[in-house]
């Protein structure tokens, strides 16, 4: 591994707070590898062994899942520097619930569970990081089991951002709510599982509505009483 490919794998969040000399002194005694892939390879089919961590050094890939009647759905996207399903490296089958396609030409660093597990145990750093990256997912996870309940869009995006809502405190009394997005419109869309420009058509029709206020990744929560009637249909 070269060191501007040490350097982009440190960037990915799951090795934040590790120094880049550290880093090479330890992988250099830890069996590791890079691979690329093409646009349109399969990186891994759906439900596939999964026993050592992907992580995106460059491009961009796509999570997919097949449905009962044989047409692929977009769970996620994900775009380097970003590992790949953490929580399914450590499950007790870990066996992906998906198929991970490369969206464009891919290169990815390979971390064999045991070597991530060493790494944990020598950068306490890494260890955490790991942690709260599983954490994240299942609450993702939570999410989007959450919006299943609902049968459209408008209803599951209300309930997102009125649970959202109750989440953030105005600085002052009376001041408007605003809601921050974590990640991309394209991972929220993800999240309700739509293409991008139907949440963006939703929003659209929220903010011309008088609902909400769109700013770049912050939302501002104009009228939230009728928010909740929304999702309450």
């Amino acid at each position: 591994m070269t060191e501007r490919e040490l350097a982009r794998l440190l960037s990915c969040p799951l090795f934040r707070g590790v120094e880049l000399r550290d880093a090479a002194e330890a992988l250099v005694a830890l069996p590791h590898g890079l691979h690329r892939w093409s646009a349109g390879s399969v990186l891994l089919p759906e439900g596939s062994s999964y026993d050592e961590l992907i992580v995106l050094l460059e491009g961009e890939a796509a999570a997919e899942m097949t449905n009962d009647e044989g047409k692929s759905v977009l769970v996620e996207t994900m775009r380097a520097p970003e590992a790949v399903a953490t929580a399914v490296l450590f499950a007790p089958r870990p066996l992906l619930p998906v198929a991970v396609i490369a969206r464009t030409e891919l290169l990815a660093a390979l971390i064999p569970r045991g070597s991530l597990l060493t790494l944990c145990a020598r950068f306490r750093p890494v260890l955490e990081n790991v942690l709260a990256d599983m954490g994240a997912r299942l609450s993702a996870l939570a999410e989007k089991l959450r919006a299943l309940q609902f049968a459209t869009l408008s209803e599951r995006l209300a309930d997102w951002l009125v649970n959202r809502a109750s989440l953030s405190r105005p600085a002052e009394p009376g001041a408007t709510i605003v809601v921050r997005l974590d990640a991309s419109k394209e991972r929220l869309a993800s999240l309700f599982g739509v293409a991008r420009p139907s949440l963006s058509r939703v929003l659209g029709s929220m903010e011309s509505s008088g609902l909400i206020r769109v700013r770049g990744r912050d939302i501002e929560i104009l009228d939230l009483p009728r928010l909740k009637i929304l999702r309450s249909r």
